[in-house]
């Protein structure tokens, strides 16, 4: 009973410690908040940066009204702090007051996985200081997004992220489609896309008074070819005696526009797209007739019509010819009509922010209600991205430490208490040098290992030697067998000492293992959710990857103390193991001297 109210005594002490500790780092994050909070009911932030420096975007001028794809995974946001359909999200500006639209495209909290378009009123050209917040975790947010209001500056914006039906026009403007012919729900690089099978598909967007394209215009889209096409029409539109067809031949990409006097005038075929790959492409018009071609964000080619545009009054025709007879064959996602022509750095930054790479958006990390910014904060911002199969781990570790910690301080008092009981005992049965020994009562000592050697001798011997009897002898058999009993409790009592030490062992060469099984696995599933949604960027990394480290870690704090403990109760073991042979030897050579038959 004593050991075990000593054992109590030190859990208290320990979980009041643990307790104060985060009374004080909860007190030390408010007392160090600097910066303000957007809405109190959002319990979560995250700072979302913009870089359009050559590492980043790369553009030098100052865009304004702009849209830039926010892209969320299980490596840079922690999912189980939404809503399930992400309805709480809410982008604010840097002044931290400005609401900001945005459209969620795709959101998938099973898979963790989200598109989202933010509408900016600017972004600074060579600079990596502008900077959004995303504020989530409010279980009564509702609504939010604004999916019309987010595209102003686009006559028609298509995701294609419908599964089934009419393929849908995002922008305000509505456009509606008069016809369509493909395989839908098929992943794309924002989200879902659409497929065209270069036989029948084609995607026919119905003529419209915003859709006048001799003003100026726009057209973008990002395509995937399989293979050389033979002359397939990507885009065409025609007016009353006028043509605009952008097409593609083999792997080049050209524009052709034919006008009212019979005219034709086509840009070269020198923008290569490469088949298997996914490639974004715009085509710009000025009202003066300059029409340029924009493959990956870089202008390719241009022609001057030396002419105003000429009026386009048709349908738009997506994925074949107006006449039926030229049909694309490959893939396409985010097809979009201006109605004005976007500068080259617009186009740059599209491609930028929209695309695999990304270096242009990241994603910082998680900060909690009005968290500052000293390091300690960010162990909250690590454990809230724990995936589950890393808690499971970490579940594994934290059972493995305290059986190690249980084992540690059980086995460190019970060696305590051992040794001073030894002492004790030695003091109360030093003196017992003659025959008596067989009669006298050894008082209970319940640590002492010492005790039961003695007890286990004298039993045996009583078996032999009869008290009353001063001149009993012990045959050479008889004290072999009082010997062996000595010897097998000098046995039980090395057993008695060994137990549990095989869990400090399993803490020790088990715990670290563990742990890097969950950091392994956690980085494979952070790389994995970026390759699936085309991110990669330190800030994306960061969160991920911290998360999985934080299993290593565990184990690290379950085995280091587990190797400490074992090699000090090695240690006692040892010792107190000589200390119990070199007592059997003098009980032994005590019995031998009084009740041997050689005396």
């Amino acid at each position: 009973m004593r050991i075990q109210t000593r054992v109590a005594t030190l859990w208290r002490k320990l979980g009041w410690l643990v307790l104060t500790g985060m009374i004080v780092l909860s007190v030390h994050q408010r007392a160090f908040c600097e910066e303000s909070w957007w809405n109190e009911d959002f319990q979560y932030r995250k700072k979302i940066s913009f870089d359009t420096t050559p590492s980043g975007a790369d553009i030098q001028s100052n865009l304004s009204d702009v849209q830039v794809l926010v892209r969320l995974h299980s490596g840079n946001m922690n999912f189980t702090n939404t809503q399930e359909t992400g309805e709480d999200i809410r982008f604010v500006a840097a002044d931290d007051k400005t609401l900001l639209k945005h459209h969620l495209e795709s959101f998938d909290g099973l898979d963790e996985i989200a598109a989202i378009w933010v509408r900016l009123p600017r972004v600074s050209g060579a600079s990596n200081l502008d900077y959004i917040w995303m504020y989530y975790g409010n279980k009564k947010a509702v609504g939010g997004q604004e999916p019309k209001g987010t595209f102003g500056d686009s006559a028609a914006v298509f995701h294609f992220a419908e599964t089934q039906g009419m393929p849908g026009d995002s922008s305000e403007k509505n456009i509606p489609v008069e016809s369509f012919s493909g395989g839908q729900g098929l992943p794309g690089v924002m989200g879902n896309g659409f497929s065209l099978n270069g036989v029948s598909d084609y995607l026919a967007i119905k003529a419209h008074p915003l859709l006048d394209m001799n003003k100026g215009f726009s057209v973008s889209a990002w395509i995937k070819i399989p293979s050389f096409l033979d002359n397939a029409v990507l885009f065409e539109r025609k007016g009353d005696q006028a043509d605009l067809l952008i097409g593609i031949d083999q792997a080049d990409l050209y524009c052709q526009v034919s006008s009212e006097d019979g005219q034709v005038i086509s840009t070269e075929k020198t923008a290569a797209l490469s088949p298997g790959s996914w490639h974004p492409v715009a085509i710009t018009g000025t009202p003066e007739g300059l029409v340029t071609i924009y493959v990956d964000g870089i202008k390719i080619d241009w022609v001057n019509l030396n002419k105003k545009l000429p009026l386009l009054n048709g349908d738009m025709i997506v994925g074949s010819s107006t006449e039926k007879d030229r049909f694309f064959t490959g893939e396409l996602d985010e097809v979009r009509i201006y109605p004005s022509v976007l500068s080259e750095d617009r186009i740059r930054l599209d491609f930028a922010t929209q695309g695999q790479d990304r270096a242009c958006v990241s994603a910082g990390m998680e900060m909690v209600n009005e968290s500052g910014g000293l390091p300690l904060i960010y162990l909250g911002t690590v454990f809230r991205n724990i995936t589950l199969d890393g808690w499971l781990i970490i579940t594994i570790l934290m059972i493995l430490g305290i059986m190690s910690w249980a084992v540690i301080l059980f086995k460190g008092i019970t060696f305590h208490l051992m040794g001073k009981e030894n002492r004790f005992f030695r003091q109360a049965t030093g003196q017992e040098d003659d025959r008596s020994m067989v009669q006298s009562q050894v008082i209970d000592f319940q640590y002492s290992s010492l005790s039961r050697i003695y007890q286990a001798g004298i039993r045996s011997l009583k078996k032999w030697i009869d008290p009353d009897k001063d001149a009993d002898v012990l045959t050479s058999r008889q004290m072999d067998q009082v010997k062996s009993e000595l010897e097998k409790g000098l046995i039980e009592e090395t057993v008695r000492m060994n137990t549990w030490m095989t869990v400090l062992t399993m803490s020790i060469s088990g715990g670290p293992f563990l742990g890097l099984l969950g950091t392994v696995w956690g980085v494979m599933n952070t790389f994995a959710a970026m390759a699936e949604a085309g991110d990669a960027n330190i800030m994306a990394i960061a969160p991920g990857v911290a998360s999985a480290l934080s299993t290593t870690v565990f184990g690290l704090i379950v085995a280091i103390p587990a190797l400490f403990g074992y090699n000090y109760l090695s240690t006692r073991i040892r010792r107190e193991t000589i200390g119990l042979n070199v007592y059997v030897d003098e009980l032994s050579l005590r019995v031998d001297r009084l009740f041997g038959d050689d005396k």
